[in-house]
């Protein structure tokens, strides 16, 4: 018997909706009946993503900094779609590099995509969500609460949103409006997030050992617009090192000492100029990391052998990594060496300009 849709015509806005784990949950908020617009900056890539869904969707090719922009793209959608139920804040871009190695627009370029442009995007559409005592659901990250080595831009604009919408949730518990804010926090997810992010070094970070798949973070930002929770830590490895960092932090440090060599071992040219200066041009879910479903997992009728494909997945990522750490072992052992960024007269590499290598 199938299973009742949950979101029978509500109106939901995602973006970041062209790859990734935003792509994947308009697929499967269409599932559940709801009535999508999709926002991203590559008309295209938005377009053939819309196709795929196999049904009608309202398209908003959008750069989230361009605040006059995503004003008229949200009234573009509530006129299309007769209103707004849901915000799926999705949207983000990172750099990789040490905070010295960044060039400073590519730095600012960072918070202006993943804080501000959320932050553009719910200013516009609180008052048509007020109207419907709508939900506000984020893609944020075990990152808004932790540090991470070589992400400080990426780290500083979710930690800003993390305090931003905690502050937004007790605003409009004083206002009585109804409208909900949930979180959800991932820890690392197979996307095109890793495979495109600019980068200060002129390579990519070397591929992560696990990471969750897409699937499960957009499974989780669908049960967050049916039952909102103030914030949602997905996965076990999640709350794992989330509790690691509260109680052990010391510990949890040094992890990310390591873990930041193991990102710097990576010998693939970059992609340039990035996500940060170029849209996307095809939609992509994944981008070939070692992913599986969350162990915790139990949704659906197969939740027992979902589970147990998820374990045995987990098993030979950590065998994976283990072999691999091994053959590192002499890169993950010493200091990294910062790479020199030149700045003359004041004025760094321009956003256009590759890095050196």
């Amino acid at each position: 018997m199938t299973a009742p849709r949950r979101l029978p015509g509500k109106r939901v806005l995602i973006t970041g909706a062209s790859s990734g784990i935003g792509m994947e949950a308009a697929r499967l908020f269409a599932a559940e009946g709801a009535r999508l617009a999709l926002l991203a900056r590559g008309e295209e890539a938005l377009e053939q993503a819309a196709r795929e869904l196999q049904r009608d969707a309202v398209v908003l090719p959008a750069d989230l900094t361009d605040r006059a922009g995503v004003e008229s793209a949200i009234e573009h959608a509530v006129a299309e779609l007769g209103g707004l139920d849901v915000l799926v804040s999705n949207a983000a871009a990172g750099a990789f590099g040490h905070f010295l190695e960044l060039d400073a627009d590519d730095f600012d370029r960072v918070l202006a995509i993943t804080f501000g442009g959320a932050v553009n995007v719910i200013r516009a559409a609180l008052p048509h969500l007020r109207a419907s005592r709508g939900v506000i659901v984020a893609t944020l990250s075990l990152l808004s609460r932790t540090p991470m080595p070589s992400w400080s831009s990426y780290v500083a604009a979710k930690h800003a949103l993390r305090g931003f919408l905690n502050s937004l949730r007790i605003e409009e518990q004083e206002q009585r409006t109804g409208v909900r804010v949930a979180m959800v926090h991932p820890g690392i997810v197979d996307t095109p997030f890793w495979s495109y992010a600019s980068s200060a070094t002129g390579r990519k970070p070397r591929v992560v050992p696990d990471a969750y798949a897409a699937g499960a973070i957009a499974a989780a930002l669908v049960d967050a617009a049916v039952r909102p929770r103030r914030e949602f830590l997905v996965g076990g490895g999640t709350r794992a090192f989330d509790q690691t960092f509260v109680f052990a932090r010391g510990a949890a440090e040094r992890m990310l000492v390591v873990f930041d060599r193991w990102l710097h071992s990576g010998d693939q040219r970059a992609v340039y100029p990035g996500s940060l200066w170029h849209p996307t041009e095809c939609p992509q879910v994944e981008a070939g990391i070692p992913s599986r479903e969350s162990v915790l997992a139990s949704s659906g009728g197969d939740g027992a052998p979902r589970r147990v494909r998820a374990t045995v997945r987990l098993a030979r990522h950590l065998g994976a990594s283990a072999r691999k750490a091994f053959e590192l072992q002499p890169a993950l052992s010493r200091p990294l060496r910062e790479r020199q960024r030149s700045v003359r007269a004041g004025k760094a590499r321009a956003p256009h300009e590759p890095a050196s290598t």
